[in-house]
């Protein structure tokens, strides 16, 4: 990604953390802001920010990225709090729209072949792609019109669309997560936005298609819901 994309995404997640939005334009700097249900520390390009209550800002003051970025870390941290953490979730951005491999996919744009396909899908698979949070679906179908895969993406911060990608599992490594997710990047810098692609770290297979379809790991977000 060039400078200029850079930014963009700095800016977006400078918004989303109530930071100036300058904040992470800076490689080796940690922006600290304190808040009240929520601790998020996201690391982008070099720079991070840290976002909890003052207790918690105050316990986490001598640690380093490296341990802030830990699931175990900040779920010790908040432990008798009753925090609830999540994460990591690495962080990816494409800069490029690519070719479509496949001459005339069968694609859908409608609900009902969203529902269809989650309906082939484990749970927790459904749950991670949450398509149907999403908007601008690209659903692939066969020749009998059953669904194969789907990509769809939101908008967010009005500047990033955070992409979402499902396979049945009996379509998988056949190229059918990789024709989506290319439609749907394409169609979101089409629009204007740098597309997103979240992973977490031992999902090596959604990383591996993240890398197919150009996107770039930049950074990461852990974040612990507190009651």
């Amino acid at each position: 990604m060039d400078s200029h994309q850079l930014d963009i995404v700095a800016l977006a997640w400078s918004r989303e953390l109530g930071l100036p939005d300058d904040a992470l334009r800076v490689a080796g700097s940690r922006t600290i802001r304190p808040a009240t249900d929520t601790v998020r520390f996201l690391r982008f390009a070099g720079a991070s920010a840290l976002v909890g209550p003052p207790w918690f800002l105050d316990r986490a003051a001598a640690l380093d990225d490296d341990a802030l970025a830990s699931r175990s870390t900040l779920g010790d941290l908040t432990r008798d709090h009753g925090g609830r953490c999540t994460g990591p979730r690495l962080l990816a951005y494409a800069s490029e729209v690519g070719d479509i491999d496949v001459a005339s996919p069968l694609i859908s744009h409608v609900l009902p072949h969203v529902l269809a396909l989650q309906a082939l899908c484990p749970p927790d698979d459904v749950a991670e792609a949450d398509l149907t949070a999403r908007r601008n679906w690209f659903t692939l179908l066969d020749e009998d019109e059953r669904p194969l895969s789907c990509a769809g993406y939101s908008e967010w911060q009005g500047i990033i669309a955070r992409l979402g990608v499902l396979t049945v599992p009996e379509a998988r490594r056949r190229g059918n997560g990789t024709t989506v997710g290319r439609l749907c990047t394409n169609d979101a810098m089409d629009e204007g936005m740098i597309p997103e692609w979240r992973s977490h770290p031992e999902d090596l297979a959604s990383r591996g298609l993240a890398a197919r379809l150009g996107y770039e790991e930049l950074g990461s977000v852990t974040e612990v819901a507190l009651p």
